[in-house]
């Protein structure tokens, strides 16, 4: 590996870590007790700062991709038996987060103002978002089965 691409590296995990403790200081970490309307809300203030400059896009739609997640574990328990025995599935119910960001993120990266190793490391982010949501739905498929519903 050269020096350049560990350079770059660096400065990508130092910014992570800056991301962390911007986010912790603005109260934009989630915890297991919040709602959907305070990620709501957290999402808000991430926006504003990026929009206003405080964050760099590869900051912005890092934290995003943590938010998409914890309100995709909010909606999983808030929704999960309704799901489990409701006839028909309901996409609405437990919608895929990692769309609307990767869209997002393309256009970042189409745009410039993302660079290759920030590219690379916010699509393992939503690989792993994904993969969640994935698991979280053969759950439910899984229980569906096991009630002899239709999957």
């Amino acid at each position: 590996m050269s020096h350049r691409v560990r350079g770059l590296m660096f400065s990508v995990v130092k910014n992570i870590l800056l991301l962390v403790l911007l986010l912790e200081a603005s109260g934009c970490v989630h915890s297991q007790n919040d709602s959907i309307k305070e990620i709501e809300a957290r999402e808000g203030n991430l926006n504003d700062s990026w929009i206003f400059g405080q964050l760099s896009t590869y900051e912005y739609l890092s934290a995003s991709i943590g938010l998409a997640h914890a309100k995709s574990v909010i909606h999983f328990r808030k929704h999960k038996a309704l799901l489990t025995r409701y006839p028909k599935w309901v996409p609405s119910l437990h919608p895929r987060t990692d769309t609307k960001l990767r869209e997002r993120m393309l256009e970042a990266y189409g745009k410039g103002r993302l660079n290759d190793i920030e590219y690379e490391s916010l699509m393992e982010q939503l690989t792993v978002l994904l993969e969640r949501w994935g698991a979280q739905r053969r759950t439910l498929m899984k229980e569906r089965f096991n009630l002899r519903y239709p999957r």
